[in-house]
């Protein structure tokens, strides 16, 4: 899943478009996806300790919307968010389930298979940002479908060899075979041409569903929703970026530079004044 560290690089331009108090929230928020994508990640921490804490934080979140008192202080400050914008229990919930899936599951068999765990992980997430930001048109919850999956599929293109060598391959197994390929060519170092034409393939999906979401925007409400298509836009300049160079991707991780960063931010920006 896209690691909240990283992430923050993407929430903090998003910022400039919030209140004061919105700011807060969204912070709060990315502080307890932080929080709970630390616990499942810990390689020094047993299974069955990360599944208490992820645990515990289901308790947290029932917590937060009792308004019982809080263990501390990212608690409290998700209370305050609770309450002041129209956030709910599947924003917390969904997203520790998609963590807690990272445990065991190892695999895809499918892409309708691979859309259950992108759902929650990244759908979730962008339908807590727009929440907080107060987009609600009718389109919303399918935006923030589409988004999430975009980046999240952005995301397992970028980082398919890393996870092939902590245990994990996100690829679907169904397009593996498509390609010729087998999880094991995530890895090494050698790019086949399937490994390539697999790659694309991914690539392609992932700007199909960056275009979508985008035709969901409502014109009249689009002021909300500037916060997310920013996010989305550094996504889709790293997208392209991964284009650009080929799919080398094993060699190390491919980041945007600040140059390629503020250009992603001017083809956002253009596709909002476009809406």
């Amino acid at each position: 899943m896209p690691k909240p560290h990283e992430a923050g690089s993407s929430f903090r331009p998003a910022f400039f478009f919030l209140d004061e108090e919105r700011r807060r929230a969204l912070s709060a928020y990315y502080g307890f996806a932080r929080a709970v994508d630390n616990i499942a990640d810990e390689p020094g921490l047993p299974a069955d300790e990360r599944r208490a804490g992820l645990a515990a934080w289901g308790g947290a979140v029932k917590r937060i919307f009792s308004a019982a008192p809080a263990d501390d202080r990212l608690e409290r400050e998700l209370a305050r968010a609770v309450k002041e914008f129209p956030l709910r229990p599947e924003h917390f919930t969904l997203v520790i389930e998609g963590v807690t899936m990272d445990l065991d599951k190892k695999s895809y068999a499918t892409y309708a298979e691979l859309e259950a765990y992108m759902y929650r992980v990244a759908s979730a997430v962008g339908l807590a940002c727009l929440a907080i930001s107060g987009y609600d048109a009718a389109t919303a919850p399918e935006l923030a479908r589409k988004l999430g999956y975009a980046v999240q599929l952005t995301n397992i293109i970028r980082d398919a060899a890393q996870d092939y060598a902590e245990g994990r391959v996100y690829i679907p197994a169904q397009d593996l075979a498509r390609f010729g390929c087998r999880p094991q060519d995530l890895g090494g170092s050698h790019y086949s041409p399937d490994f390539i034409e697999l790659m694309k393939f991914e690539a392609a999906r992932a700007r199909a569903l960056y275009e979508e979401a985008l035709e969901l925007a409502e014109p009249g409400a689009k002021r909300r929703l500037a916060s997310a298509l920013v996010m989305g836009g550094l996504y889709r300049g790293l997208l392209e970026k991964l284009e650009r160079v080929g799919f080398h991707i094993k060699e190390s991780r491919v980041r945007l530079s600040a140059a390629e960063k503020a250009i992603a931010l001017l083809k956002t920006w253009r596709d909002y004044a476009q809406i």
